[in-house]
């Protein structure tokens, strides 16, 4: 009877989570290091956009990829995007991540005076061009296919 007792009670140590709570917790520093350096990253652009109108598109684009990773946030805590798919927050928290790297080196990138001239260095053209009357197209023909016989 002693056994049929132990069976019914519940165990105080049992663990009932499916993702490991470590797992969690580095999903939680993750999650925060990624707004952290999208904060930074928006603040920039927004900062150095006086000077160039492009840099408030960055912010925008920034402020649009954290509402993405929030919203998948979001579903993986309602339940809608299931517990053992939470390696997919870290995809989306690390292309924002990386897009925030890019974003602040885009910023703070200073071309120089030679890099500013868009267009390249005028070559002098060397080439030949021939009239379309000198052009022969029987002799052309038997050039295409003397060519194929030697090869």
């Amino acid at each position: 009877m002693s056994d049929k007792a132990n069976v019914a009670s519940l165990d105080n140590n049992a663990i009932y989570h499916e993702v490991s709570p470590n797992i969690i917790l580095l999903l939680r520093f993750f999650n925060f290091l990624t707004f952290i350096m999208a904060v930074i990253s928006f603040i920039l652009c927004v900062v150095q956009g006086d000077g160039n109108e492009t840099y408030y598109l960055l912010a925008c684009n920034t402020v649009i990829s954290c509402l993405v990773g929030i919203v998948v946030n979001w579903w993986y805590r309602s339940g809608d995007l299931g517990p053992e798919k939470f390696w997919y927050i870290f995809i989306v928290g690390a292309v924002i991540m990386f897009q925030c790297i890019t974003t602040d080196i885009f910023v703070f990138h200073v071309l120089n005076e030679d890099s500013k001239n868009i267009n390249p260095p005028s070559s002098v053209n060397r080439t030949t061009i021939f009239p379309a009357i000198s052009v022969r197209p029987a002799s052309t023909v038997k050039t295409f296919i003397d060519f194929a016989d030697m090869h």
